[in-house]
């Protein structure tokens, strides 16, 4: 299925709305991105639950950028899932494991926000660390590549 008709099925369907946005937004988001990515790492050896959270946000921020940038935004009752599987089908095949790898962070992200039992491992968290550092090398490139005008960050 062609990415248009996909688009058009989830606008249909109530997942996803048009949406227009300026590159001072795009760079707003980047730059919150940044800062959970920051937190992320001043905590990471001491609350492993909080720091996997941060580094969560912070991909999501990335994601709805992607969606954002293409003139679109989530609008149903699963944002995150909707947000990292259509940023998935923007960049393509490429970044098709980051993407599943995402998604099973947000299923742990979620089970340990609503069940307070299921609490994130240091494994956890140093996974979602290479992870969204592998991401962000990625995505950077991707980025500059799409809008000149986006304010990128350096590697953390």
């Amino acid at each position: 299925m062609s990415l248009e008709i996909l688009l058009n099925r989830l606008l249909k369907a109530g997942k996803l709305k048009t949406q227009s946005t300026n590159s001072s937004y795009l760079n707003n988001l980047l730059h919150a991105a940044e800062r959970n990515f920051k937190a992320a790492l001043l905590i990471k050896d001491q609350v492993d639950e909080a720091s996997f959270k941060l580094f969560y946000d912070g991909l999501l921020q990335i994601g709805r950028l992607i969606l954002l940038m293409n003139g679109y935004r989530p609008d149903d009752g699963e944002q995150h899932k909707t947000t990292f599987f259509v940023a998935g089908e923007f960049l393509g095949s490429d970044f098709e494991n980051l993407i599943r790898k995402i998604q099973r962070f947000r299923i742990k992200r979620n089970a340990c926000l609503y069940d307070p039992t299921g609490l994130i491992s240091k494994e956890e968290t140093e996974s979602i660390y290479k992870t969204t550092q592998e991401f962000w090398k990625k995505i950077r490139k991707y980025l500059q590549s799409k809008d000149p005008q986006l304010v990128l960050f350096d590697e953390f």
